[in-house]
Formats: structure tokens, C-alpha cells, sequence
């Protein structure tokens, strides 16, 4: 049996047309009457003819596929963003590759490549841990793909940007730790080449500033989110002369290894320290003993904000634009056990 695939040229042959009025007629082209329409697709059909989306497209110059690039999908957050970036390309007719970092540069260097000779539309990107040099991705830019960066941004890059409001979200973090009696109030971060571990850190200096408690720089630490780092981190504030008897953390992944930590090494004072994450990871709320609260974003809401000025750029590639920063605000979420106190 020949199983080949039936062609414009296939149909027009048949039916003694040109390949052009086929094509016309399956667009049900105004200028095609509705007789010749009828039998182009009823032939097309008993072929079994499928449309030839890379010639369409080629002929379009677009592929019709947008690209994100985010560091791994073991993080709810990035799940969310993700779904909400797919859903929004798909209710306006695009695919989605999506490419995992795994917080390495060099595999974030190989996806954009990827993206790249796929010949994707547009890109969204949450550069890794080791991304402190951006030049492959102005690469992707000259090379004529936009490129919008959502959660984390390189500082100073002049491209837009869609992520969480954490400065107004940490200020809200240490009026809570305070309202509750705490003055020595760490904070882990996570890399200072993103806007969102500066915007993160601004936010508990001014939250404290506001509540006239010294800045301590010893109370803060840096993790670069495995799980001896996230352990290292909240082990040196509590190994302070003074320590810390509340604790930010940069993501409830931090949040949970910190507490964790507290159980197993410092026992006799973990009750006492409160932490506080960002994500409230719905899973936390099953915990026996759950972390004091965390911010609650809206990552679903950040996938499908990005995807919609992605497209703007995609759609209009002539038109000059200023780089926009949306900013989605986060929300304490405070646990239940520690509401029924």
C-alpha cells in the first residue's frame, strides 16, 4: 500500500487546477467559487492531505514557537510559570520548547543555541546561579529573537521584565517578624547579580530602617540554594555571639533545608526561630510543624504576562520600545498553626 503524503501539487493534478487556486481554495479564498472549494476539500480529505506548516511558515518567516529557558522544573514556581506562559502561547496559536538550565551556564549557553536553530519567535528567560555574563543572550537579541527576562534579571540589562514585587514583599516580611517581637532578624540570600536578590535585600534593610533596628551585615548570608549552602548559611546566624532568632530566607526551598537544619543541629532553639520564605509552596501547609509563613507570589500570572509582551515584541520587531519592569505583588501567607496562636 503507498502510504505518501498527498501534496497541493497532488490535489491540483487531479483535478486538472493550478497548485495556486488549490491553495486558494483550501484558505476558502473569496476569489475560488464555492463549487471548486467544495471538491478541493473533498478530495483533500479522502487524501488525507495535512498542510505543510514549515513551507506555510517559511513562507511566513515565522515559526510559529516561543522558547523559556528556566533553571529546573523540581520548583512549583517555575511549574506555574511555565503553565501559565504555554496556556497564553497557545490560546494565540504557538508552541512552546521549554529548556531546563539545571543553574548551569554552560547548558543555559547550549538551550539558547537551541532556541536559536529551532528559529523560535521569542524567548523567555530565568538566567542560572552562573549567569553573571549575558553576552549570549544579546547574542539571541542581535540576531533578530526577542528576549524577555521574567523573575530573574541580570542588573543593568535593558530588556523588559516580569517578575515578583519582593522589595514591598520583605518590608512586609520584617513588619511581621517585628509585630511579633523580633529585633535580631536574619536574611539568606541568594546571588547578587540578579535584580531579585537586590531588590529582596533593599527590602529587609528598609524594613528594618523603618522599624529603627540596626543593620547588622553579619545577619545576612548568601546560598546558592543546594542544600549544604542553605545549611551553611543558617548555621553561621545561628553561631552568632547574638543570633538571629527570625530569618528571610530567598525561597521556601531555602526556608525548608533552614529548617530542617534547626531541627536536627539546633534543636533547643529551633521552636524559637520563626523563618519566613517566599512561594508559599502549597505543600507546607501538610508539615507537623510548619515555618512561620512565606510571601506568596503569582508565578502563573508571571508566565502569562510575559508570554503577552513577548508577542508584542514579536509581532511588531520594527517598533522601538522602552523596557518595561512589571512587578506582581506578593502576599504574607502566615501558616495555620502559627494563625491560631
Amino acid at each position: 500500500m503507498d502510504h505518501k503524503r498527498a501534496t497541493i501539487r497532488d490535489i491540483a493534478s487531479a483535478l486538472k487546477l493550478s497548485p495556486s487556486t488549490v491553495s486558494k481554495a483550501l484558505r476558502d479564498h473569496p476569489n475560488i467559487g464555492i463549487v471548486t472549494r467544495e471538491r478541493v476539500k473533498k478530495l483533500a480529505k479522502e487524501l488525507h492531505y495535512v498542510p505543510n506548516q514549515t513551507a506555510i511558515r517559511f513562507k511566513q518567516q515565522k515559526s510559529y514557537t516561543l522558547g523559556i529557558v528556566i533553571p529546573n522544573m523540581l520548583d512549583h514556581f517555575y511549574v506555574a510559570a511555565v503553565e501559565g506562559f504555554e496556556k497564553f502561547a497557545y490560546d494565540h496559536g504557538y508552541q512552546v520548547l521549554i529548556g531546563q538550565s539545571h543553574e548551569s551556564l554552560q547548558r543555559e549557553k547550549e538551550l539558547l543555541l537551541t532556541m536559536q536553530s529551532n528559529r523560535v519567535d521569542g524567548l523567555v528567560i530565568a538566567i542560572s546561579r552562573e549567569t553573571t555574563d549575558t553576552s549570549h543572550i544579546n547574542e539571541v537579541v542581535y540576531s533578530g529573537i526577542p528576549v524577555v527576562y521574567f523573575i530573574r534579571k541580570p542588573i543593568n540589562e535593558e530588556l523588559h521584565c516580569v517578575c515578583s514585587d519582593v522589595y514591598t514583599g520583605a518590608v512586609d516580611a520584617i513588619s511581621y517578624f517585628v509585630s511579633r517581637g523580633h529585633k535580631r532578624i536574619g536574611f539568606i540570600n541568594a546571588s547578587s547579580y540578579w535584580t531579585t536578590s537586590r531588590d529582596r535585600f533593599l527590602g529587609y534593610r528598609d524594613g528594618l530602617i523603618q522599624h529603627g533596628i540596626p543593620f547588622d551585615k553579619s545577619l545576612v548570608q548568601e546560598s546558592d540554594f543546594s542544600q549544604e549552602s542553605n545549611y551553611q548559611a543558617i548555621r553561621r546566624l545561628m553561631q552568632l555571639d547574638d543570633p538571629a532568632t527570625a530569618v528571610l530566607t530567598f525561597k521556601d526551598q531555602v526556608m525548608l533545608d533552614a529548617l530542617n537544619c534547626l531541627r536536627f543541629e539546633f534543636a533547643s532553639i529551633a521552636p524559637a526561630v520563626e523563618l519566613i520564605g517566599y512561594g508559599a509552596n502549597p505543600m507546607i501547609q501538610y508539615l507537623e510543624h510548619p515555618p512561620l509563613a512565606s510571601l506568596k507570589e503569582q508565578p502563573y500570572e508571571i508566565g502569562q504576562k510575559s508570554g503577552l509582551l513577548l508577542l508584542d515584541l514579536v509581532n511588531h520587531p520594527q517598533t522601538e520600545y522602552a523596557p518595561q519592569l512589571v512587578k506582581f505583588p506578593c502576599n504574607l501567607h502566615v501558616f495555620t498553626s502559627h494563625k491560631q496562636r
